[in-house]
């Protein structure tokens, strides 16, 4: 009888110094009212580049949208983040056609990989989004 009180007694200190260890559910960060600089992005070659210089290249989560400069245009659309997962709706952008070289192919890259985002790790002041293959595709700094 001894011997099952102390497999008990044990059994129990073991369980709370678990539940003591465990690491809490954290609901997903909040987004809203945050900007976004974009360090580097994947390139149509599976090359990790920044931005060309003198552009501008944002992201900005407000109201349940995302908006921000692609470089030449400006962008929108709806964002739903559940837990680690990140997507985005259907992408608008403005039309103007900048003759800077390279930038409208900047563009239409950061638009795809915005596209193309299924998830997101955020570390600090640093935000990185993830397709579906695991990638990391852009990597932003908080402004």
């Amino acid at each position: 009888m001894k011997s099952k009180e102390v497999l008990v007694f044990t059994i129990f200190v073991v369980s709370v110094f678990l539940v003591g260890c465990a690491s809490p559910n954290q609901p997903p960060p909040n987004f809203e009212g945050t900007s976004w600089k974009l360090d580097t992005y994947l390139s149509n070659i599976e090359h990790v580049v920044s931005p060309i210089t003198n552009t501008k290249v944002s992201l900005e989560f407000k109201d349940g949208r995302i908006s921000g400069s692609s470089g030449c245009n400006t962008f929108f659309a709806k964002y739903t983040v559940e837990g680690k997962s990140m997507t985005f709706g259907l992408i608008g952008a403005t039309k103007m056609n900048c003759t800077n070289p390279g930038v409208m192919e900047q563009e239409q890259t950061y638009l795809k990989r915005l596209e193309s985002v299924k998830s997101y790790k955020l570390e600090g002041n640093k935000l990185s989004l993830i397709d579906n293959n695991g990638k990391t595709v852009l990597v932003f700094s908080k402004t």
